[in-house]
């Protein structure tokens, strides 16, 4: 899409062809471009007050594959390519004790706005699902995929078995195999990959306990998990694997982590220490 023009004037040298409720989204975009960026297609269409139907269509009348294409264009247009702080990626001018703090900063608050999500009833339930499950799978792409694999590796560690898969294929597959016996734990910063809420609607249809770890409050993955734990570090389309964003995976991970240990102290201790013996010698 990399001949498309600035997005404002492309949906200008649309403006007469739009109906009444694209109009809606048009005007939202246009008059807030820099929120509209981070938003999951259930939100812009509420903001917009229209249907995700209508979302999708509009994005597709303005030749874009999807939603996730449009807002590609959209995090590229003027100045809504900057991060959170509002710097871009060339403004501390090689400033490296600027860039320093720029940085431990944003990871400080992206840690702190996630624990404001924290809801203790919810990860009691999901550490009592895990404490419960014969097995949880662990389901996630791109770089929720490698928080996936770290995830299964904590939970394995005091005698969990966990599995985190990375080829899609073998996802599906591992999906297919869970039971109500079960947890899937399903692992998106924007609540929409399509592959990670394909696995879980399979584990979902075989009785498995649904968890949900993402950004968005409305997002697709919310709508099939059974219970969802809310994360901060929304990601610009062009700022795709980002490290605050595993940050704040990996805390809510290593506050599960330590609910299981509490329950579970007695085995867990004794199970950490056996796969540490286990790979001790491999160690330097």
């Amino acid at each position: 899409m990399a001949d498309k023009p600035d997005i404002k004037l492309l949906i200008k040298s649309y403006a007469n062809s739009f109906t009444k409720t694209e109009k809606k989204i048009a005007d939202y975009i246009m008059n807030n471009i820099q929120e509209a960026v981070y938003l999951s297609v259930t939100d812009m269409a509420e903001k917009a007050d229209v249907g995700e139907t209508t979302v999708l269509r509009f994005c597709r009348k303005l030749n874009f594959k999807g939603f996730q294409d449009f807002k590609i264009s959209l995090a590229r247009t003027s100045s809504a390519g900057s991060d959170r702080s509002g710097e871009d990626e060339h403004g501390f001018a090689g400033d490296k004790e600027k860039m320093v703090s720029h940085v431990i900063k944003t990871h400080l608050e992206v840690i702190k706005d996630t624990s404001q999500y924290a809801d203790t009833e919810s990860i009691e339930k999901v550490v009592q699902f895990i404490v419960e499950s014969d097995k949880i799978s662990f389901f996630g792409v791109g770089t929720s995929g490698l928080v996936s694999a770290q995830a299964a590796h904590t939970f394995l560690r005091i005698g969990k078995p966990s599995e985190a898969v990375q080829d899609c294929h073998f996802q599906a597959m591992a999906a297919s195999m869970l039971s109500e016996k079960d947890t899937a734990f399903g692992i998106s910063v924007s609540g929409e990959t399509k592959d990670t809420i394909d696995h879980l609607k399979i584990a979902k249809a075989r009785g498995a306990r649904i968890v949900a770890m993402t950004s968005s409050a409305r997002s697709a993955i919310t709508k099939i998990a059974d219970i969802t734990l809310l994360v901060a570090g929304k990601e610009n389309p062009l700022h795709g694997s980002s490290i605050t964003s595993i940050m704040s995976q990996l805390s809510v991970i290593d506050v599960l982590y330590n609910g299981v240990l509490e329950k579970t102290k007695d085995t867990a201790l004794e199970v950490r220490e056996r796969t540490a013996r286990a790979v001790s010698d491999k160690q330097s």
